[in-house]
């Protein structure tokens, strides 16, 4: 039986409202919905674990007779009656492809072009094999409607197009996030270091020392504890001092990490966290697209090395990308969306 259809004109509101009996899906329980627009929807009935403003995933069902077709979009909740009766939401980010199948499926609805599979997958396959018959004027009556035919026919292949090139996007997408593409959990820009350690062992003095330290300029001295002459700690190259490790004034023994300086004339890395099962996939000179914020567009490089030693309770390990444009110093420190290809 074919469902019955009521067509609703308002004045207020941006989409039109079909009395369509439709279903959605929402964290895995499919609610009936008779009042929907390509805007959203509203449900009579209840809902738990979701608030007004909350966005989520549906799966929007169009069923006909011996089959049906889902979308799967991302909806917004617009509000919960308090005595939870009936709750709406709308539809947000409706990509081009999406939008033109969800008209495409309203408009085989509405004129009753499609029912049933058979109606899908036949459309451009009926033909008559009886004679033509003539009217009074002597003219085929097939001849007459051949134009109509011809624009069902139309119809009909561009409906199948557009289900198949859906179908296929969320496919694709699906497979590529699945399989293909590999997001790191956390990037950041950092450089190499190096670590200054003590020459001796006692009192650890600091020094004031210019903002990029050129090699051997000292930025630190140890006292020996017995007294003696001071010690002093130089930098070791052209590089930036990152941090004291040990706060001056403190005893520290001999070869004890003191200070940690940035190599101020190597290129700035960066430093991903990947999943392991996922970064066993990459291979050394793999693209990476680096996202960062406030920069207009993104930026590539090329994968160096895994750090797989750096691996933690989390399950994940270190993926060193070296961009292929030089980034600004001024950018060291500064987290970063990263996605290998």
């Amino acid at each position: 039986m074919q469902p019955q259809i009521v067509h609703e004109t308002e004045v207020h509101r941006q989409h039109v409202r079909l009395k369509i009996p439709i279903g959605v899906e929402i964290d895995g329980r499919r609610f009936a919905v008779e009042d929907w627009s390509m805007g959203g929807f509203g449900i009579e009935s209840g809902i738990a674990g979701h608030q007004p403003g909350e966005r989520f995933p549906a799966r929007l069902i169009f069923p006909f007779e011996d089959f049906e077709v889902s979308l799967k979009l991302d909806c917004q909740m617009v509000y919960i009656l308090e005595d939870s009766t009936r709750f709406g939401c709308r539809f947000t980010g409706l990509s081009q492809g999406q939008a033109g199948l969800f008209r495409a499926l309203i408009d085989s609805y509405l004129s009753g072009e499609i029912v049933g599979g058979g109606d899908l997958l036949g459309l451009a396959g009926r033909d008559g094999t009886a004679a033509a018959r003539l009217d009074p004027k002597g003219l085929p009556v097939e001849d007459r409607g051949r134009g109509g035919r011809w624009l069902r026919r139309g119809l009909g292949y561009l409906l199948l197009l557009l289900v198949a090139a859906g179908l296929g996007t969320l496919v694709w997408l699906g497979v590529d996030e699945r399989f293909l593409a590999v997001e790191a959990r956390e990037a950041v820009i950092e450089a190499p270091t190096v670590r200054l350690r003590a020459p001796a062992a006692g009192i650890l003095r600091a020094l004031e020392a210019p903002a990029i330290l050129e090699a051997g300029t000292p930025i630190g001295m140890v006292e020996p504890a017995a007294g003696g002459t001071p010690v002093p700690i130089t930098s070791p190259c052209a590089c930036i001092r990152d941090d004291w490790l040990v706060l001056p004034g403190q005893f520290v023994p001999e070869g004890e990490a003191v200070a940690r300086l940035v190599d101020a004339k190597a290129p700035l890395m960066v430093r991903a966290r990947v999943p392991f099962d996922r970064a066993i996939r990459l291979a050394p000179g793999a693209t990476a697209t680096i996202r960062i914020p406030g920069v207009a567009g993104p930026l590539t490089g090329q994968m160096e090395r895994i750090d797989a030693r750096a691996a933690g309770g989390d399950g994940l390990v270190s993926v060193l990308v070296r961009p292929d444009k030089p980034l600004p110093f001024e950018d060291l420190g500064s987290l970063v969306a990263v996605r290998f290809d």
